[in-house]
């Protein structure tokens, strides 16, 4: 089973995790509901959209997701995996041979973000993290060109990778399958390249 994530509406000052605990900004204050009581709670974070993040951090303290525990301001996650409070937001740890080192110089903004990017990655256990995982019993020996992009692009990618909550890796391995199994067709024009469905052929 996936593990929980956070889908976030921030205009709307909602965000919802996929385990039916969701925060909402109402009349000047950040509510917390779950499926687990029937009734909501009212959180300590200042009621403005701009705290949304740490609505999400106060929610998840509350109702921790699972596999993961809250200790300290720390997120421990029972495979050995830590997000820790760094400078400039948090940071992931993972035990190597008993001894705790940082998985990667990425930052995240937000607890949340670095435990799923974590999770993305339990499977590797204490192999190397770069590179495609082994699939089916073999290994990937090949990859596949990187693209330069503006930086409205990857911000815009950022975006959709985590609201989907996949990899770039797995979402661009779906994208090719999706484009061979959907039926849909290609388009070049003055805004680039895109897909559109097939005409019909009765049409």
């Amino acid at each position: 089973m996936e593990a929980p994530r956070w889908v976030r509406a921030s205009r709307t000052g909602e965000a919802a995790r996929t385990d039916g605990v969701t925060v909402i900004l109402t009349s000047g204050s950040w509510m917390l509901h779950s499926r687990r009581s029937p009734t909501a709670q009212k959180l300590k974070t200042p009621g403005l959209l701009a705290y949304l993040d740490r609505a999400i951090e106060e929610a998840d303290a509350a109702i921790p997701p699972s596999g993961w525990e809250h200790t300290g301001g720390v997120w421990i996650a029972k495979n050995g995996w830590a997000i820790r409070p760094v400078d400039g937001g948090w940071g992931a740890f993972r035990r190597i041979k008993g001894e705790e080192e940082r998985a990667s110089r990425q930052t995240f903004d937000s607890a949340d973000r670095g435990r799923r990017w974590a999770e993305l990655r339990f499977e590797r256990g204490e192999a190397g993290l770069r590179g495609p995982k082994p699939r089916a019993g073999s290994r990937s020996a090949s990859k596949l060109p990187d693209i330069r992009v503006t930086e409205e692009e990857r911000v815009f990618a950022e975006e959709v990778l985590t609201k989907l909550g996949v990899s770039y890796s797995e979402f661009v391995r779906a994208a090719l399958q999706w484009a061979v199994d959907s039926g849909w067709v290609v388009v070049r024009d003055d805004a680039g390249v895109r897909f559109t469905t097939a005409p019909s052929e009765n049409a």
